[in-house]
């Protein structure tokens, strides 16, 4: 079969002109697809643009002239196109064959003595004595193939056997074998419509559906039952399946990693935790986020961070503990919020890495993390009573949840849900166990104690690599701790920056009010910022709230929280005023344990702790410069001499200097003294 015809060819055929002139109008009239002829000016026309008429004429022509075609073969390429052709038969027909073909050899080498049809006679007679050997007499029932109880041999049967054989080859003695009827039938396409559907409804619903959407077409259900099983896992599946889970059943490429090194591509995910933990701020149980850097090379957790939900705060934190074993040279993550956005990816292009997104819906492909968190978080969490997972037992968890939240009520603490500090030393536990334990992705050696192979552990692995001559890239802390800062650009006014809620002052920006300054932040500390201009040269750090009296700051963690419970609480009220179709207000309850108490118990232990509570001395500042200036001597005498001060008096004491009312009070108390001399 050809791929393209020329307008002589075609003309003349069935469905098509009688001359080329007109096939060739017909072709241009119809838009058929064309090429040049190579070495000449013809038009060729593709096969599959030509009506199905001529197409199948020409498909009859092409099978009768490859009949009529004479070809010589030589005997050893008859012998390799039958072991090909017995390659594909299957377990049963090649034993038939196989014991046919002991018989055929057997009249062979009989023939070379006598002549074939006494050998045919003898071994029919022996076969009716039963004398046969003992190898022929276990294939007789085997080559005659059948399911009745006459098994015995034939004069008929070895000649046919023989004829076989000397036309076809050992590949003429196989016996034919219905095969399967994949066809499709004409109801399939109904049917499946009603069967692959993402709620998953099993063959008998889908086939009541069916049976009244198409009554006249209807076939029994146990038809529709073995035409499903005709079918492959991933064709029946699919629609009853997302693309994500049918890749549960498709073929796979395995990633090799045995060419990298430690730090060569780092792994990132979050996971949100399988127990209950209380929260430090709120002290009501929530699931933590929990964000692991994982090295792939050593399957080595390097980095963890833990928050409430995953962000660009959480990712940040991760990798900067990551970061201290060595500079990474990709970072190899999902396309979730945390990782997609401009701040993670300006960190990663400063420290000149790569990061690379995985598909949407392929999972699959990170599966050394997504493992990871079965290994490491999966388990861990299984360890603890408040586990939620969903192999946890239905009316333990109810139980454990019931009885968990009736002593935070009546105590305000409780035995079954750990405390945020006992979890960070459970997460401490698993890490260190997970890198210590044998991985069976890394490589085998013989244990130096046991003399046993074993897999390496991810700690072991890292190490092995350090002994063959690598060493990590490892940046200067400070460059570390810079690199790690988010950074933003910011207008800068009279010496003031705002952000996130917060005021900055650097007395250095006095010279550029009113102009824009690139303003680098840290997630684990708001109390100060540093401020570059936007061709990046440092100009100093700014404190939050640096020209005023006295401040407290929060940190970026702290804000995000408030943010999220703010969030968190008016889209509850508006689902309940949904719901209600009324006005909902929110009350702030009380703690647990005074919750209990009658209003006179409340105001007697009032008092009680107002009588007991220690009188604390508050640092009071004065609101005259001279008398402020008067107070820091007074603080530094006291510093000078050894004495102690609280954190309020250390605060202002080392701040106050840079305020510039005290440059100018020590110069005019400097004069005055001056003036007294």
């Amino acid at each position: 079969m050809r791929s393209w015809y020329s307008a002589q060819e075609l003309a003349g055929l069935p469905g098509l002109p009688g001359t080329a002139r007109n096939v060739k109008a017909m072709a241009a009239r119809e838009h058929w697809e064309g090429q040049a002829r190579l070495g000449s000016k013809a038009i060729e026309y593709a096969f599959a643009v030509l009506p199905k008429i001529t197409q199948e004429a020409l498909i009859a022509a092409s099978i009768t002239e490859e009949k009529s075609r004479t070809v010589v073969v030589s005997k050893s390429e008859i012998v390799k196109c039958d072991t090909i052709l017995a390659s594909r038969l299957s377990e049963d027909q090649r034993s038939v064959m196989t014991a046919r073909l002991a018989f055929v050899r057997e009249i062979e080498r009989m023939s070379q003595a006598i002549s074939q049809q006494r050998a045919i006679d003898s071994l029919v007679a022996l076969a009716k004595s039963e004398q046969l050997s003992p190898y022929l007499t276990d294939r007789v029932q085997r080559a005659n193939d059948r399911k009745t109880g006459d098994r015995s041999l034939s004069e008929r049967t070895l000649k046919r056997w023989l004829a076989d054989y000397r036309k076809e080859g050992e590949i003429g003695l196989a016996p034919a074998r219905r095969q399967k009827d994949m066809s499709i039938p004409v109801w399939a396409a109904s049917f499946l419509a009603c069967y692959q559907r993402p709620t998953k409804p099993s063959v008998e619903a889908a086939y009541s559906e069916f049976a009244l959407k198409h009554p006249a077409e209807r076939p029994s259900i146990h038809v529709v039952r073995r035409f499903l099983n005709k079918l492959s896992a991933e064709v029946r599946e699919r629609g009853r399946r997302t693309p994500q889970e049918l890749k549960a059943l498709q073929p796979f490429k395995r990633r090799s990693t045995k060419s990298l090194f430690p730090c060569d591509v780092f792994t990132a995910d979050g996971h949100k935790f399988d127990a209950e933990v209380l929260n430090p701020r709120t002290g009501k149980p929530y699931r933590p986020e929990v964000t692991t850097v994982l090295d792939v090379a050593t399957r080595k957790a390097v980095g963890i961070s833990i928050g409430e939900a995953e962000s660009t705060i959480g990712v940040m934190d991760a990798l900067r503990d990551a970061m201290f074993y060595g500079m990474f040279a990709m970072f190899y993550v999902d396309n979730g919020s945390g990782f997609a956005n401009d701040t993670v990816r300006e960190v990663v292009d400063r420290l000149g890495g790569t990061m690379t997104h995985a598909l949407p819906y392929n999972s699959q492909a990170r599966g050394l993390i997504e493992r990871s968190h079965q290994t490491i978080w999966v388990n861990a969490a299984k360890k603890l009573t408040s586990y939620i997972g969903a192999d946890m037992d239905k009316h333990a968890g109810t139980k454990v949840h019931r009885i968990g939240r009736k002593e935070l009520r009546e105590t305000g603490r409780t035995r079954l849900i750990p405390t945020f500090s006992e979890f960070m030393a459970g997460v401490e536990y698993e890490i260190e166990t997970y890198n210590n334990s044998p991985h069976r992705g890394l490589n085998k050696f013989r244990d130096p104690l046991t003399g046993k192979l074993r897999h390496m552990s991810p700690n072991e692995a890292w190490a092995a690599a350090c002994a063959e001559g690598w060493e990590p890239i490892i940046a200067p802390s400070e460059l570390l701790n810079d690199l790690s800062r988010p950074q933003v650009i910011r207008p800068t006014r009279r010496g003031e920056i705002t952000w996130a809620g917060e005021t900055y002052f650097l007395d250095a920006l006095r010279s550029f009010h009113g102009e824009e300054i690139r303003m680098a932040y840290d997630v684990r500390d708001a109390s100060r910022v540093w401020v570059r201009t936007l061709e990046g040269d440092l100009i100093g750090e700014a404190l939050v709230d640096g020209n005023a009296s006295d401040y407290m700051p929060k940190a970026m963690l702290e804000k995000a929280y408030e943010k999220r419970e703010s969030g968190q609480m008016k889209r509850a009220v508006d689902k309940l005023e949904t719901l209600t179709g009324k006005r909902v207000e929110m009350i702030a309850p009380t703690t647990a344990p005074s919750a209990q108490l009658s209003a006179e118990q409340l105001a007697e232990a009032q008092r009680f702790a107002q009588l007991a509570a220690p009188q604390v001395p508050t640092f009071e500042l004065p609101s005259d410069p001279t008398a402020r200036y008067r107070l820091w001597n007074q603080l530094d005498a006291r510093l000078t001499s050894g004495e102690s001060l609280n954190p309020e008096e250390t605060q202002w004491h080392s701040r106050y200097p840079q305020h510039p009312d005290f440059m100018s009070i020590r110069q005019m108390f400097e004069f005055a003294k001056q003036a007294s001399a």
